[in-house]
């Protein structure tokens, strides 16, 4: 059973092209959309298991000029 996530991130003003770009070479991203709003960038993240979506967020998160996320969970794939 997969677990999808919904990570809604802001940006550093300016960075949001620059961010975008790095998030789309990531093999565990399925969508990401720019919008504009509260936040700059939602990403739709696939894991196996909690664990594994714990640590591709995290590591989503690892990238310079993202200011702060927040993480929202599918329920029902």
């Amino acid at each position: 059973m997969g677990f999808n996530a919904f990570v809604l991130i802001n940006c550093g003003l300016g960075s949001e092209t620059r961010v975008l770009d790095e998030i789309r070479v990531l093999n565990y991203v399925e969508k990401v959309y720019r919008v504009y709003g509260v936040y700059d960038i939602i990403v739709k993240v696939a894991a196996n298991d909690k664990e594994d979506l714990q640590r591709k967020i995290l590591l989503l998160r690892r990238i310079d000029e993202i200011k702060s996320t927040l993480t929202l969970l599918e329920l029902n794939k």
